[in-house]
C-alpha cells in the first residue's frame, strides 16, 4: 500500500468534513421538512376538507406517525452524533488513534438514524399524498350541502307560515275597529 502524500491527506480531510456537513444540512432538512408537512397537513383539514366529509382517516394518521417518527429518529440522530464524537475525543486523547473513529453503538445508530428519517419523511409524504388524493376526490364527486343554505330554506317558509296567522289575525280586529 502507498504512503499518503500530504496533498492526499488534505483531501481525504476535506471530503471527510463535506460528508459531515452534507449529512448535518441532510438532517436538518428533513427536520424542516417534516415540521412543515404537519403545518401543511393541519392547514389541509382545516380550510379544504370539511371535517365531516373527511374519508380515508387511516391514511392521514399513518402520515403523521411516520413523520413523528422521522422527527424522533432525526433529533435522536442529533444527540447519537454528539455522543459517538465524544467517544471518538476520548479514545483519540487516550492515544487510540485507530480505534478514534465514530463506531460504537451511538456511531452506528447515526448511520441508521440518518436514511431512516428520510425514509420515514418520504412514507409519510406518500401517505398524505394519498389522503389528500382521495378527500379531493371524494370532495368533488360528492360536493358537500352547506348547512347554512339549508337553514336559511327552512328558516324562510318557517318565518312566512308563522307570521301569516299573526298578520291575519292583527289584521281582523283592526278591520272591525275601524267601522262604528
Amino acid at each position: 500500500m502507498s504512503r499518503l502524500t500530504e496533498q492526499d491527506k488534505q483531501y481525504l480531510e476535506a471530503l471527510r468534513a463535506s460528508e459531515f456537513q452534507a449529512i448535518d444540512e441532510f438532517d436538518k432538512t428533513i427536520l424542516a421538512l417534516t415540521g412543515g408537512a404537519f403545518g401543511v397537513s393541519f392547514a389541509f383539514l382545516k380550510d379544504i376538507v370539511a371535517p365531516g366529509l373527511i374519508v380515508n382517516k387511516g391514511w392521514l394518521m399513518t402520515a403523521w406517525i411516520a413523520w413523528c417518527c422521522a422527527l424522533m429518529a432525526n433529533l435522536t440522530s442529533f444527540y447519537f452524533s454528539h455522543l459517538a464524537m465524544r467517544r471518538a475525543q476520548r479514545e483519540y486523547r487516550r492515544g487510540e488513534r485507530d480505534e478514534a473513529k465514530l463506531s460504537g453503538f451511538f456511531g452506528t445508530s447515526v448511520m441508521w438514524l440518518n436514511p431512516s428519517a428520510g425514509g420515514l419523511f418520504i412514507a409519510g409524504l406518500i401517505c398524505m399524498s394519498i389522503f389528500v388524493t382521495s378527500n379531493l376526490r371524494d370532495s368533488r364527486a360528492n360536493p358537500p350541502t352547506s348547512a347554512a343554505p339549508a337553514a336559511a330554506t327552512n328558516a324562510a317558509p318557517a318565518a312566512a307560515t308563522s307570521a301569516a296567522p299573526a298578520a291575519a289575525t292583527s289584521a281582523a280586529p283592526a278591520a272591525h275597529t275601524g267601522t262604528p
